[in-house]
């Protein structure tokens, strides 16, 4: 009888307290899909620069180039901004992609200006590990990658870089947005899979020309086939 009790007691000592928060270390990734010429993106814009602010969280805004075909021309808009948005839909199982759609941890998804549905799935997203991301050099830009233990152990991944922009202001003179200045935050400019991982924790270097005048730069590491998230980091360069 004096074991089980004692058993007991290392038990409840190791347990969170009943309704106490978990304390997140990683970080939470919000991919926002956008074009200027959709009239339903400004919203999910302003919501993804909100968003973006708090600590913790890590905010992309793809912009593609589908709607290009609308009377304007999306000057942010990439193509590979599209093929990843395709790759989110064969790994979430959807049938179609559209805008705004923002995708949290690349694990889960929903209409990027539904703050209450994009607040649901942050309070819900999966734990993943942070990438310390230094820079080494700056021109050409150069920087160095400290990835973490994963669980469980990789067996292979894909690390993608992403080149952004912070805050830009664009007048849209036709399309859906006709008329309206347009503010962003976020943009990815730049975005490429830079490497295959199959062991952590790793150390990586990178050298990042296209990336020199970015004013930020994240790191995202995903299982196969762009899957959920494992570890993503960010710095910022001005």
């Amino acid at each position: 009888m004096p074991r089980l009790a004692f058993v007991v007691l290392i038990l409840a000592s190791v347990l969170p307290a009943r309704g106490s928060a978990v304390e997140r270390t990683g970080p939470v990734v919000l991919e926002l899909f956008t074009s200027q010429g959709c009239s339903a993106c400004p919203p999910a814009d302003a919501l993804l620069g909100m968003l973006g602010a708090r600590e913790g969280i890590i905010a992309l805004a793809f912009h593609v180039p589908y709607w290009d075909h609308m009377g304007w021309r999306d000057p942010f808009a990439l193509p590979v901004s599209a093929q990843r948005q395709r790759a989110y839909a064969r790994s979430l199982k959807q049938r179609s992609i559209y805008t705004p759609q923002l995708v949290v941890q690349g694990a889960a998804e929903t209409i990027g200006h539904d703050r209450a549905a994009v607040e649901r799935l942050i309070a819900a997203a999966p734990q993943i590990a942070t990438i310390s991301v230094r820079v080494v050099d700056r021109t050409p830009l150069v920087v160095a990658l400290q990835i973490p233990p994963i669980e469980p152990p990789l067996i292979e991944a894909q690390l993608w870089v992403a080149a952004y922009l912070g805050h830009q202001v664009v007048y849209v003179a036709n399309g859906e947005n006709a008329g309206h200045t347009l503010q962003h935050a976020f943009v990815v400019r730049w975005a490429v899979p830079m490497a295959r991982v199959n062991a952590a924790p790793a150390d990586l270097t990178l050298a990042l020309p296209e990336a020199e005048h970015a004013d930020g730069i994240v790191v995202l590491l995903h299982r196969q086939r762009q899957g959920p998230l494992l570890a993503a980091g960010r710095v910022v360069l001005r």
